[in-house]
């Protein structure tokens, strides 16, 4: 039987061969990505962004940002959506920061070792996993794997991790993979299979390059209809 590592890299090679090859080249400084980051936590990557440049727009630098109210700061990010929980995340953020290193400056984390990178970030209030790793392998380019709603689906469909696995523990397992694969090829890959194939409702199985080696897919192959039929309409009936 093929082991799971085994199974990780060869759909990792697959999911390059249809996406291609992803090498990080240098991202923004780390503060810039974990603002970045907070302003994307439930909405899509446009409204991230018109909220972001919407932000450096009003507030050019952070020390202006850092000393204004929070109602100004939400103002300028409301497109984002919840933007007064966004504010105040990123007004304590900034003054947290700057409670404790007299800059507003994360770049200093560049010379720290991972765990001791991962640490600081989920001592900062309201920063999760997923955020941290955001940070880490984004700006950082570290080997990490921020773990978002197309990876965790993807990753449980195919058998990467296992279904009852929650997302803090899979951060976690995907961690021991650093040494494997490059774990942000695989998340940036995993995002673009999820985004087209293999969707969160009425996923295209069918035409998925990754049948072989999917759980989902096989589990439902082998419903005779009446059955997938009740499935289908006990999921309707949870919503």
């Amino acid at each position: 039987m093929i082991s799971n590592r085994n199974r990780i890299v060869a759909i990792d090679r697959l999911l390059a061969e249809k996406y291609g090859k992803k090498i990080f080249k240098g991202g923004t400084d780390p503060l810039t990505e974990l603002v970045r980051t907070i302003l994307s936590q439930n909405t899509n990557d446009t409204n991230r962004d018109r909220a972001f440049k919407s932000l450096k727009m009003s507030f050019p630098d952070w020390h202006r940002l850092a000393d204004v109210p929070a109602a100004e700061i939400a103002a300028s990010i409301k497109v984002a959506g919840l933007a007064e929980i966004r504010a105040a995340r990123i007004l304590k953020l900034l003054k947290a920061i700057y409670r404790e290193r007299h800059e507003y400056s994360l770049d200093f984390l560049s010379s720290w070792p991972d765990n001791d990178i991962k640490n600081y970030l989920l001592r900062l209030e309201g920063i999760g996993p997923k955020t941290a790793a955001c940070v880490m392998a984004f700006s950082l380019g570290r080997n990490v794997m921020p773990v978002d709603t197309h990876v965790y689906r993807v990753s449980r469909r195919l058998g990467i991790i296992p279904s009852e696995m929650n997302v803090n523990a899979a951060h976690e397992y995907f961690a021991k993979m650093s040494n494997v694969i490059s774990l942000y090829q695989f998340h940036l890959n995993l995002i673009a299979h999820g985004r087209l194939i293999c969707h969160s409702q009425k996923p295209a199985c069918g035409g998925c390059f990754l049948r072989d080696y999917c759980n989902f897919y096989r589990q439902h192959k082998s419903r005779k209809p009446h059955e997938k039929s009740r499935v289908a309409v006990k999921q309707q009936s949870r919503h």
